[in-house]
């Protein structure tokens, strides 16, 4: 940390790092492009050659709406559906086409962020500072990243920049933040910071949600077209939970740490391109509830990720492109609760090789993957996903997929005392979509079809008192589309309806709105930049959480603005209110969801 420190003193108050005699070989960095995805594809892509629904939300809107955290960022996605317990830092769950909360995978610079206990990933401590786009790819992606990429994949990358800007800002609730986003020069090697600190006391007793993040690349060239990096992070989450059903719980908090670390390797020659990457994860909670004399007033859970991926792919002369690449994992998870050990260094690891072709002749785009996973546990799974688009014209394409998919069970529905089941198998689904895209004069209109089926899930059976594979249910809907930019506009109005089934009982899936629908307007006229988003979440079955009776949650609509002044070359006022109208809803029922929140900023550019 204090050679971290150092470097970022050298670059802000020296201009650089010193480079002795000999010149600075430019490093090979990330660059994004409007026109190209890297999520949905072996290999970066096209976005227009690519037979899958993307959505990316690039830095340029992420500051325009002030955004901070991922879990906000994702509510106006078609298709998507975030559900928080509360205020910020509390507990969000993320259904993508309607499938389970632990079936989309998130990824942040390439590395797996879901929790190997249960599957599950955190969306609420996943920050903003430094992100350069977010890429949500909805459908099945098991043939390319294997096991939770049932729904979708979402895939949050951090840019690089030369300089970088500090934000403070502060608001109701004892909300105060400050960020950071830099990127220097050091000789021969290229390094990004980023990273922030958090406090806010929440609408209620014991709402609380503090956190800091510190994040660090460094890029080396390697020869001609190759670069070798070093990437980490961590974050630190302390929140408190101010009730369980109706009850008050003044002393109850969790706290989480993420420790991510990559090396990751990239090269081009010629046709051949060569990324490859080798990281851990270490993801450390602690619940602790001093009033709670059960004995299960406290609850450790250490749990490790280490992975390994390499892809290679070749470009021929003309349309065709060959990708093939291998990755291994290990996984482990130790839990307590108490005094008593539920799991010590349970683990399991996967092995998987998998390819992709894509072809092209004419209007006509083929894609094809492979992949077979192979587990110590659960066994094999082979999964394919294979589509095609049809451009009809310059500015109208029709596209279609089909993919099977899978969610390995974790190690707590393998394991864990009482209710672990070592013998369950994969979750599984087989998806379908098609859709039509036109864009011409400013204008984008699109509109997708979807089913997803599902089998063997993953179910609690209280008459064996363990997790079995008995759960059936399909989700099937329309998402439409409807985009606008010239000039200093751009507006976005997005629909989705959706039927979510639970085939065993033929109820709706619960919290899954069936009708949703967002407005994104974004102005920047002049030294201003000026953004509204109008959220219209439609009725949805839920349960009481004081009861446990099934009931029907209400439609709401939110309304949050913002405003940023760029006052000088280097100094940026900005404001924003969350919930305008002070709409009182809950996105999970039995918890209120945040009212009006006025905050005020200043960014400083250097």
């Amino acid at each position: 940390m204090r050679r971290i420190l150092l470097i970022l003193s050298a670059g802000i108050l020296g201009g650089g790092w010193p480079a002795g005699a000999q010149a600075p070989v430019p490093v090979p960095v990330p660059v994004f492009h409007d026109d190209v995805v890297v999520t949905a594809s072996a290999d970066a892509e096209v976005r227009d050659d690519v037979p899958a629904t993307v959505t990316v939300i690039d830095g340029k809107e992420i500051e325009a709406r002030q955004s901070r955290d991922l879990a906000d960022l994702l509510n106006t996605v078609p298709g998507l559906s975030v559900v928080q317990a509360g205020s910020p830092g509390q507990q969000a769950s993320l259904f993508t086409r309607g499938t389970n909360s632990n079936q989309t995978l998130l990824l942040w610079n390439g590395i797996p962020l879901n929790d190997p206990f249960f599957g599950g990933a955190n969306w609420q401590f996943v920050p903003l500072d430094g992100v350069e786009r977010v890429e949500v790819a909805r459908g099945p992606f098991s043939a390319l990243y294997g096991s939770d990429a049932v729904g979708g994949v979402v895939q949050v990358l951090t840019g690089t920049r030369q300089g970088g800007t500090v934000d403070v800002e502060g608001g109701d609730h004892a909300y105060k933040r400050g960020g950071l986003a830099a990127g220097f020069n050091l000789g021969r090697a290229r390094l990004d910071l980023t990273g922030h600190v958090r406090r806010g006391d929440g609408q209620f007793a014991n709402d609380s949600f503090d956190s800091e993040e510190g994040v660090a690349r460094i890029l080396f060239p390697v020869g001609s077209g190759s670069s070798l990096g070093l990437l980490v992070r961590a974050d630190d989450s302390q929140t408190g939970i101010p009730f369980s059903g109706d009850t008050p719980t003044p002393q109850r908090r969790i706290a989480w740490q993420e420790r991510e670390v990559a090396v990751p390797f990239r090269s081009e020659q010629g046709p051949w391109a060569v990324e490859a990457q080798a990281s851990r994860t270490d993801f450390d909670s602690a619940f602790r509830d001093r009033q709670d004399t059960s004995g299960f007033g406290t609850s450790d859970t250490s749990s490790q990720a280490l992975r390994g991926r390499a892809v290679a792919s070749w470009h021929a002369s003309g349309d065709l492109r060959l990708s093939f690449g291998a990755e291994a994992q290990r996984l482990e998870v130790t839990n307590r609760s108490g005094a008593i050990t539920n799991l010590d260094g349970a683990h399991q690891r996967t092995w998987a090789a998998f390819g992709q072709a894509g072809w092209g002749a004419g209007p006509v785009h083929l894609e094809l993957g492979l992949r077979r996973d192979d587990n110590d546990v659960y066994g094999g799974q082979t999964s394919l996903r294979t589509g095609a688009v049809v451009k009809l014209g310059e500015d109208t394409r029709l596209r279609a997929s089909y993919g099977e998919a899978f969610r390995a069970p974790a190690l707590g529905d393998l394991f864990f005392p009482g209710s672990g089941n070592p013998d369950l198998k994969p979750e599984r689904d087989v998806s379908w979509e098609a859709g039509l895209e036109h864009a011409a004069g400013g204008w984008r209109f699109a509109v997708t079809g979807f089913q997803n089926r599902l089998r063997n899930l993953i179910d609690f059976d209280f008459a064996t008192f363990r997790s079995v594979n008995v759960g059936r249910a399909q989700t099937r809907g329309v998402e439409a589309e409807v985009g606008f930019h010239k000039g200093i506009l751009s507006a976005t109005l997005d629909g989705t309806w959706m039927d979510p089934k639970d085939l065993d009982t033929g109820l709706e899936l619960l919290r899954r709105p069936k009708r949703a629908a967002h407005l994104t307007l974004t102005a920047r006229p002049g030294r201003w930049t000026l953004n509204a988003v109008t959220r219209w979440i439609g009725e949805r079955a839920d349960f009481d959480p004081v009861t446990f009776a099934s009931t029907v949650n209400p439609s709401y609509t939110r309304v949050d603005l913002a405003a940023k002044w760029r006052a000088r070359d280097r100094l940026s006022p900005y404001a924003r209110v969350e919930n305008v109208a002070g709409e009182k809803y809950s996105a999970a029922l039995g918890f209120p969801s945040p009212g009006r929140t006025v905050i005020g900023g200043l960014a400083f550019d250097f």
